[in-house]
């Protein structure tokens, strides 16, 4: 009688495909070349042209716009986007990944920006009136709260070490832009440093009445006040632009003619 034909232990289990290399459960990318990961099935069909890491991204944004990243569950992430939660920890092994993962454009694209200022040469003052004004309208458009996510990230530091890394670099960037100014002769004598750390927090402080427009939950702040809420993104950052500049310039009688340089075209 002949023997029963071999069976390959990668496929002995019905259904499931060989182990393969790609990014890790926590969305780290592993060396360069290697095959992509297929992914583990989905729970219910996928209502999005998303592959399944993007879209637990985008729908797990949703849910703690809604309800705060606190109150939802891994499990709520993983039926909101379709998946069986033994799939989504495929992906991210703790809430915590999800959130960093997130929370990376709140630096990333106000660094990329400040460097695009450094290299269009205008003078420090125009830099960092520009930078404030696009980093306010960032912040005003970022569905999570920003402090909550702070005050979330104790509970994982590892997780948040390159959201951490990230801010110092833009903290930095924000330096060099007011100490270049203070170089020119333009920005009264700060300490530079100290003073990029305040542009920052007060920059995010616009969370406390500026949401984006559908994006779930109201500050107390502005639910309590009407009026708080009537004031477009663009008209806020540009307030906040001539405060942060004004504050700082040697000559504040300039303030004027800055703005109507800077608030030209942009160089990026």
């Amino acid at each position: 009688m002949a023997p029963p034909p071999k069976t390959d232990a990668r496929h002995s289990v019905e259904g499931r495909q060989p182990a393969e290399e790609g990014r890790t459960a926590g969305g780290e990318q592993k060396a360069e070349g290697s095959p992509r990961r297929m992914g583990r099935p989905r729970k219910a069909p996928q209502r999005s042209d998303l592959a399944p890491r993007e879209q637990i991204l985008q729908v797990a944004g949703r849910l703690f716009a809604e309800r705060g990243v606190a109150e939802v569950s891994m499990l709520e992430v993983a039926q909101a986007a379709g998946l069986r939660q033994s799939s989504l920890y495929y992906w991210f092994r703790r809430k915590e990944l999800i959130v960093a993962e997130i929370l990376q454009q709140v630096n990333r694209l106000p660094l990329s920006y400040a460097r695009s200022l450094e290299a269009a040469g205008e003078t420090a003052d125009v830099q960092l009136w520009r930078f404030v004004r696009f980093d306010v309208q960032t912040v005003c458009g970022f569905p999570l709260e920003i402090t909550e996510i702070h005050r979330f990230s104790e509970r994982d530091p590892t997780a948040f070490a390159t959201y951490w890394a990230e801010r110092r670099a833009l903290t930095e960037a924000v330096a060099a832009m007011v100490g270049r100014g203070i170089g020119e002769g333009r920005f009264r004598e700060v300490d530079a440093y100290l003073c990029a750390l305040t542009v920052l927090a007060q920059d995010e402080s616009v969370q406390n009445w500026c949401r984006p427009e559908g994006g779930g939950r109201v500050h107390p702040l502005a639910a309590s006040d009407p009026a708080a809420v009537g004031y477009g993104p663009e008209q806020i950052a540009e307030l906040v632009a001539d405060q942060t500049v004004g504050g700082l310039l040697v000559r504040p009688s300039r303030l004027a003619a800055l703005r109507r340089k800077a608030g030209g075209p942009d160089p990026g």
